[in-house]
């Protein structure tokens, strides 16, 4: 049987109080004093306690038909892309969804998926920030028994459903892209958070230079950020290095492009003097001066099946299903910003050369002469 949720009345029984010094406490009310206020306060957490905001609007409805979507940030069009993906499947049920961004901040976070619970929604579909802030949030929203599937990233350790890519895999699969071309100056900007996404990526980029039998180069791994200023910023710290690098490898596409905008500013070619790859395949890196190279994520893939997990919990709730987690495989998409041109074609010369210098350059009286030549020739033959 499902576990029901902490009520007032669990407070009160445990408490030894009446539910009406319960209410009041919890809302600030008069009559209370300091010290039963703050006892009730403190069983109310250790019980998981999170008031129902929708009971005084709704009555005593079962379900709220609303499910909670928390996402980290809007800067990428990957989480815009997911969002839509995720509506589109649960209005065909009848679901509408309650948005909440925590924009990086874990305390946020925190209090985004708070209100979430206070207004009762049916499940929630989480990218979650970081770990350790994180799991406080996920063990409240399992507290509430209220179902949760990660999407993207997770947290080890919650038993849950969770929908993510094969980050690791994709980014050795750009590595290997790179070292397949003989390059082994090879830097990593990589997002300044410690969350699931940033460490499996890391972990991707150093099994590739150990797979080819390169130095792990601490000074070539930067933490700066997951977007364009970022990547703008790490490239100025990366140039201040006497040592050359060959390759970026960047953590997302909005950092690489970023990366570009500021290599290309110094005079910096792509992919000539350095390679650029991005992680993401989002929109915007294919339409950028130099199209970058990326390892793509299937956004519909990640949101329809966590929102199909979600669903399926939703409406089977004294269930006792397994955790599921789904695995979503990544491609490298090839761009100009990884080719090798041929050595005879210069790029400066690309952009130099305008079509009317070519005959600018011959003289214009040859092509006149060599009808005279014939001329003559035939009138000394008569």
């Amino acid at each position: 049987m499902k576990k029901q949720k902490t009520t007032l009345r669990d407070i009160a029984k445990a408490a030894n109080v009446s539910m009406m010094s319960v209410s009041r406490a919890l809302r600030g009310g008069v009559g209370v004093s300091g010290e039963l206020r703050t006892r009730i306060t403190r069983l109310a957490e250790e019980l998981g306690y999170v008031p129902n905001r929708l009971s005084y609007e709704l009555g005593q409805q079962k379900n709220t038909m609303t499910v909670g979507v928390v996402i980290p940030h809007f800067g990428n069009s990957f989480f815009t892309s997911i969002l839509q993906q995720i509506e589109a499947t649960l209005f065909t049920h009848g679901y509408r969804i309650l948005l909440a961004c925590s924009f990086n901040n874990p305390i946020k976070e925190f209090h985004d998926i708070s209100a979430l619970l206070e207004r009762q929604v049916d499940g929630i579909i989480w990218a979650p920030v970081v770990y350790d802030e994180g799991r406080r949030a996920a063990e409240l929203i399992m507290r509430q028994n209220c179902p949760l599937v990660f999407i993207d990233r997770k947290i080890p350790g919650i038993n849950t459903d969770s929908v993510v890519v094969d980050d690791r895999h994709g980014a050795l699969s750009a590595m290997r892209h790179l070292t397949s071309m003989g390059l082994r100056k090879i830097a990593y900007f990589g997002a300044r958070l410690d969350s699931y996404v940033t460490q499996e990526r890391r972990s991707g980029y150093l099994a590739g230079l150990r797979e080819a039998g390169i130095e792990v180069r601490g000074d070539w791994m930067f933490r700066t950020g997951n977007d364009m200023i970022a990547g703008q910023s790490a490239v100025a710290q990366l140039l201040e290095q006497k040592e050359k690098v060959e390759a970026i490898f960047c953590f997302n596409d909005m950092l690489a492009v970023g990366t570009e905008l500021e290599l290309l500013n110094r005079g910096i070619r792509i992919p000539e003097d350095i390679m650029l790859v991005g992680f993401g395949g989002v929109f915007e890196s294919g339409i950028v001066r130099v199209p970058i190279t990326s390892v793509h994520q299937d956004e519909n893939a990640l949101a329809t099946a966590a929102a199909e997990l979600l669903l399926t919990r939703m409406n089977n709730p004294t269930m006792k299903l397994p955790s599921v987690e789904r695995v979503i495989p990544t491609s490298l998409i090839v761009r100009e910003s990884t080719l090798r041109l041929p050595s005879a074609v210069k790029p400066a010369s690309r952009s130099i050369a305008t079509p009317a210098a070519k005959p600018a350059a011959k003289p214009a009286a040859k092509p006149a002469a060599k009808p005279k030549a014939k001329a003559a020739a035939k009138k000394k033959s008569r």
